[in-house]
């Protein structure tokens, strides 16, 4: 769904770990497979070592699904460390975070492996400073971790140097591929882990035959949700089958395939629905190309909200109000309203401004893109200048430090509406808006339907000094 060079970074994020450095705590018989929809209740606690000074605050925990983090629930940290209440869990990667959503570290669930999971924390910056010493399981992601990272520098380092871009992607998809063994291997050496099994999954075993390619995923297994073994399957598959040079309907072919394969289970095929959806969105909001608006069209029309799956799949009301979104955010819908408080204290409510004005712009920046930095100041000079056009611009800051953030409206005269939830791409109105790039604009009419969504100031300006 992106660029070949940005897939390879992005597969990359998800596998391993080195097989001789790990010690296990659960006696796994050599021919034990892990058993499919692990499910059961775990109690997950933390402990504080002594240089640890969290003191009060609150400890929050997330299910991870695919690329993203829901909360599941919340308690107070004490001075000895916190535990939260029992939980019916499946198999999966699960987060912790204090007090913000940028201090937290990932570890691995499986209720076959233990009940009780304990997080020795040694570090006030929690993300690698921690120990779960009766787990198995996260033994082996640590030790990924450390792989991933050295084999992420190493990436890096290719993708500043002066090589062609060839030549970048052969030695990039060369480290892929010693990622991927390197976990697959583990896999062999301690079967029937979870971690184990999503890391020998991660390439498929029918890699070069396209309708075979998802054969030996067990789409009734839930817990595979709960990792970035789909997402990454899925775009791997889209990329390298979609036939659009010799098929128009490449793609479509596609996302039926991968349905197909998904309907065996509910809850495995909305995971799937939505992942597509939020995949084609995304890479059409960084490209323009409207071809990404067709295809998130077509799995809203045959799947979510059609018949695609004739009675085999009754998607929930939940993944209709997700793809609402979606649908709300195209050229001639209303999104959703939002009230927040301004640079200056003073209340914004998006419809009310939408409604005192001809044209109101939504536009999503930040003080540390380098893109925004460079257009921003001489459209502000541009806005400043015409104040008498009938319309109002909300600008809204993906900072997350505020002084950085009221220098930089300051200093530039960025004197339109300015807003900013501190929370960079999670703040809910980023959520609401699927942002992911700066800057990304929205023009809506006074009743705030979405009458354009240009890629630049040049063409914002254009239009609103013609549509005057």
């Amino acid at each position: 769904m992106r660029n070949l060079l940005a897939f390879i970074i992005f597969i990359i994020s998800f596998i391993n770990v080195s097989s001789q450095e790990t010690t296990s705590t659960k006696s796994f018989d050599d021919n034990e497979e892990y058993q499919s929809n692990a499910f059961g209740q775990v109690n997950i606690s933390g402990l504080f070592s002594e240089s640890v000074k969290m003191r009060s605050g609150k400890m929050f925990l997330y299910e991870i699904k695919g690329n993203d983090a829901y909360i599941i629930d919340s308690v107070n940290v004490t001075k000895n460390g916190f535990n939260f209440k029992p939980f019916e869990l499946y198999a999966g990667v699960y987060r912790v975070a204090y007090n913000n959503k940028t201090n937290t570290l990932d570890f691995v669930v499986n209720p076959n492996e233990s009940t009780q999971l304990v997080i020795n924390i040694t570090n006030n910056r929690i993300k690698t400073n921690y120990n779960i010493s009766n787990s198995l399981e996260n033994k082996i992601k640590k030790l990924y971790d450390k792989k991933e990272q050295s084999i992420t520098s190493q990436i890096k380092l290719i993708r500043k140097s002066q090589k062609s871009r060839d030549q970048k992607i052969s030695e990039m998809q060369v480290l892929q591929s010693e990622l991927y063994d390197y976990g697959n291997n583990l896999n062999k050496s301690h079967p029937g882990s979870y971690f184990g099994m999503i890391l020998s999954h991660m390439k498929s075993s029918n890699e070069f035959v396209p309708h075979l390619f998802f054969n030996d995923i067990n789409f009734n297994d839930q817990t595979i949700i709960r990792s970035k073994l789909l997402p990454t399957r899925i775009q791997t598959y889209i990329q390298k089958y979609n036939d659009i040079k010799n098929n128009k309907y490449g793609f479509h072919d596609a996302i039926d395939l991968i349905m197909e394969y998904a309907k065996v289970n509910e809850v495995v095929a909305e995971f799937c629905m939505y992942n597509m959806l939020d995949g084609f969105y995304n890479t059409g909001q960084t490209s323009g190309d409207s071809m990404w608006e067709d295809l998130c069209n077509y799995i809203m029309d045959e799947y979510i909200f059609g018949e695609g799956c004739g009675d085999d799949i009754n998607p929930s009301d939940l993944l209709k109000e997700r793809a609402t979104q979606f649908k709300n955010l195209q050229i001639g819908k209303i999104p959703s309203n939002f009230e927040i408080g301004d640079i200056n204290g003073r209340n914004v409510n998006l419809k009310n401004t939408c409604k005192n004005n001809q044209y109101t712009v939504l536009m999503f920046w930040a003080s540390h893109c380098n893109h925004c930095m460079e257009e921003l100041p001489g459209f502000a000079m541009w806005y400043n200048q015409n104040k008498s056009l009938d319309f109002e611009i909300i600008g809204v800051s993906l900072d997350a430090n505020k002084k950085k953030w009221e220098s930089t409206v300051n200093s530039n005269n960025f004197n339109w509406i300015n807003i900013c939830e501190f929370e960079v791409y999670k703040s809910p109105i980023c959520k609401d808006y699927k942002i992911k790039k700066t800057p990304t604009f929205f023009v809506l009419n006074s009743n705030m339907e979405i009458v354009l969504k240009p890629k630049s100031t040049n063409q914002l300006r254009s239009f609103l000094t013609s549509n005057r």
